[in-house]
């Protein structure tokens, strides 16, 4: 695994820019920047599953459990941040309109892809010989539960996207010059009464402890021009504010398992201000990166199909930086071609309308 970890990080710091003197990466938070470090991530995604797949035991393994052991959740804090942010630069500009069609555009969307990917998992669970009770069936096309696929992320991005429909709904019936506060900080709430829920409900911890940063994102996007005010004045103030952030996730992450989902949580909103912080002076220009993190969704929930397949024929036991060769390229192109055939799909769908 150590040679696909210096692949990527070739990739990363080849494509890396630092901007000049009392300069900032202004569009750090534009469609393509954020894509960019989503592809970063996302790849980390598969190989973090891949490796639950394969024994990693080797000591050329060892950098990729170091790393999986320390980054834990927060291979997918950016998603959920970046989400956040967007939903709420959305909003922001187009308004009510908007808000009312979060359930049509949005979740009906997203739903349907996925339920359409728990199919696939279906079929090939019937091809392999493996069995599921009916309420795992049903359950799995929630998120609720799995057949196979990957399904806290889908169902955490789900019911966060039906808070998000009823906190900023209710945003008409608050003063029009604070309305998006309140309603960012009745998402805020709603986030932590789910979180709670789902711990309650027995649900592994990886379901609930990023959640947080969904709102998180809409908090950004409102305080933004004034956090890159600060943040953005010269080097001297930035590099002092990095310095500031790297001390406070030393110390986050130190202590996020010893005051449960709270110092989680903490460590988790630190660790994704990080990021931010540093892409506003670095920038990173990938196409190959960019395009994975433009399809993050496909190359999430199909990552798993060619690891079943050769771990069912048991490649990945002798053959397992070959399976992982293999597996990126299925995923590649089985992303492709799901993603064109659902974008063909939902045109046709909404033109209908």
């Amino acid at each position: 695994m150590l040679w696909f970890l210096v692949i990527l990080l070739f990739i990363v710091v080849n494509s890396a820019h630092i901007a000049a003197r009392d300069r900032f990466a202004k569009d750090y938070l534009s469609k393509e920047k954020t894509n960019v470090i989503k592809g970063i991530f996302v790849i980390l995604v598969v190989f973090k599953h891949y490796s639950s797949y394969a024994d990693f035991s080797g000591i050329y393994d060892e950098p990729i459990v170091v790393l999986n052991q320390h980054l834990g959740q927060m291979i997918v804090a950016m998603f959920l941040f970046y989400s956040g942010y967007g939903i709420m630069e959305s909003i922001s500009k187009k308004g009510f309109a908007y808000i009312k069609a979060i359930p049509s555009r949005r979740l009906v969307k997203v739903w349907g892809n996925f339920a359409l990917a728990v199919l696939m998992y279906l079929l090939l669970s019937v091809c392999i010989g493996e069995h599921y009770h009916v309420s795992t069936i049903l359950l799995a096309f929630t998120g609720w539960r799995s057949v196979g696929n990957s399904n806290w992320y889908m169902f955490a991005i789900m019911a966060l996207y039906i808070l998000t429909f009823f906190a900023f709904y209710c945003s008409k019936f608050f003063p029009s010059h604070k309305k998006y506060y309140f309603s960012a900080l009745l998402l805020t709430l709603l986030t932590v009464i789910l979180v709670y829920a789902e711990m309650k409900a027995g649900q592994p911890s990886w379901f609930y402890n990023t959640c947080i940063l969904f709102p998180l994102g809409t908090w950004y996007s409102l305080l933004k021009e004034r956090v890159e005010k600060i943040a953005m004045k010269n080097d001297i103030i930035y590099s002092f504010l990095c310095l500031v952030m790297i001390c406070c996730y030393i110390i986050a992450w130190n202590n996020r398992g010893n005051y449960g989902i709270e110092g989680y949580s903490i460590w988790a909103v630190i660790f994704t201000l990080t990021i931010i912080l540093f892409t506003m002076k670095i920038s990173i220009q990938s196409e190959i990166l960019g395009w994975f993190g433009e399809h993050v969704f496909g190359i999430y929930i199909l990552q798993r199909i060619p690891m079943i397949v050769l771990n069912y024929f048991g490649l990945t036991a002798t053959h397992k930086y070959a399976s992982l060769v293999v597996v990126i390229a299925c995923t590649v192109f089985l992303t492709q071609i799901f993603d064109l055939g659902t974008e063909r799909i939902w045109k046709r769908v909404y033109n209908s309308f």
